[in-house]
């Protein structure tokens, strides 16, 4: 018995070196082989795509409006497919529009701060780009804080220096200054608020009340009348002239012409306009009736003598009969209308006589009274409902471009 056990012992112990020099053998197999054949790839590797993406230049240059600005990154190593790229500002991702290899055209993203990376990566490529600070800044906001339900902005107009004027209903004429201070510019007079405001000559505000007459309003008093017109007319809005006429109309189916001299010309016409711009020698009037809606205009002559009327743009064709309620209107520098509105959408670009929406969903209704001012920046009452009651606000938007003249702040 004791003699098998010691057999079947060796017998392993041989068996056991067998398989060791066995493995030994296997394992070297494997190093000569490996050593003499190129490495097959891994099914989780990713093939790299091509070189660090470079950012050479970004217009326009160091900031942008948030949410509304397109901006251009030109630079190298970029991908032509414009899903394989990716434009990081700070932690937020740009939408791409366009991508060639050397340019990418992105929208910023609605991220309002200053000193972000902005910084690109690609599909497949290891690195980041290099980084390039920038700011994003706020395109729509409240430009000045009134107190809901306590003071209700209704009109605003601005002057050559940029201080706005605000129609405050029942607490008459505030004045904010270009760093936002708030002073009284006028009290309250018969009027509860004005419907339309503008800065005319010397410093002195005029305003209607959809009633006929227009108001004249000095510093530190009340509003006082300025011209009466026919039993039967309202006069609704108003604008000046390069020779400082005012061209005013409402309902009662006249234009009026009031020169310097306080003479009045009326100009029969079949429509109610809701608001009244000057723009390159043309009066513009968003005017409706029965069967139409229009932006009219009428070239100015003289201020006895209109052009025949034009339609601009065809309101009631492009959204329907009744859509559209306009609250005031008014011109780029260079010639794009802008509608002020009670669309989703407040502000409608009319540019090349084709319609679209202004800064979608920046840009909230209802839009009754705009003004521009000397630099970028176009001023807007927001008349907006919360439950059961009517609020508004006053906005800046930052529109990227110069409005046309004002005369009467010449």
């Amino acid at each position: 018995m004791i003699n098998h056990l010691k057999n079947l012992l060796v017998l392993n112990m041989k068996n056991y070196k067998h398989i060791h020099y066995l493995l030994i053998t296997v394992l070297l197999g494997f190093i000569y082989y490996g050593c003499n054949q190129e490495a097959a790839p891994s099914l989780y590797e990713i093939e790299s795509k091509g070189g660090t993406p470079v950012v050479s230049s970004v217009v326009p240059a160091n900031e942008a409006l948030a949410g509304v600005s397109e901006v251009t990154i030109n630079g190298s190593n970029f991908s032509s497919n414009k899903d394989d790229n990716f434009v990081y500002f700070g932690t937020a991702k740009g939408t791409i529009l366009e991508a060639t290899s050397t340019k990418l055209i992105v929208k910023a993203p609605p991220l309002i701060k200053n000193q972000l990376d902005l910084k690109v990566a690609i599909k497949g490529v290891e690195n980041f780009s290099n980084v390039t600070k920038y700011n994003l800044l706020e395109a729509v906001g409240v430009y000045y804080a009134f107190t809901k339900s306590v003071d209700e902005a209704m009109t605003v107009t601005v002057d050559k220096s940029e201080n706005l004027y605000v129609s405050v209903l029942d607490k008459g004429i505030k004045k904010i200054s270009p760093t936002g201070v708030l002073t009284d510019f006028a009290p309250k007079g018969g009027e509860s608020f004005f419907f339309d405001l503008k800065m005319g000559p010397n410093n002195v505000l005029y305003g209607t009340r959809s009633l006929r007459a227009i108001f004249q309003v000095t510093q530190g008093s009340p509003s006082a009348t300025y011209v009466v017109f026919p039993t039967g007319i309202s006069i609704i809005s108003i604008d000046f002239d390069a020779s400082k006429n005012i061209w005013a109309s409402g309902g009662g189916g006249n234009i009026y012409s009031v020169n310097p001299n306080k003479e009045i010309n009326a100009f029969p016409i079949d429509y109610t306009v809701t608001s009244v711009r000057v723009f390159n020698g043309y009066l513009y009037l968003a005017g409706k009736k029965d069967n139409e809606e229009a932006i009219y205009r009428y070239k100015i002559n003289s201020n006895t003598s209109l052009g025949t009327k034009e339609t601009f743009f065809n309101i009631g064709s492009a959204y329907g009969l009744n859509k559209i309620q306009i609250g005031a209107i008014t011109f780029s520098d260079d010639g794009d209308l802008i509608l002020g509105t009670n669309q989703t959408d407040a502000f409608i670009l009319i540019k090349n006589g084709n319609a679209s929406a202004m800064y979608p969903g920046l840009i909230t209704p209802y839009a009754r009274s705009i003004a521009w001012g000397t630099n970028k920046n176009l001023f807007y009452i927001k008349e907006f409902i919360e439950g059961t009651s009517i609020f508004h606000s006053l906005i800046r938007v930052d529109m990227q471009k110069l409005g046309a003249p004002y005369f009467g702040r010449q």
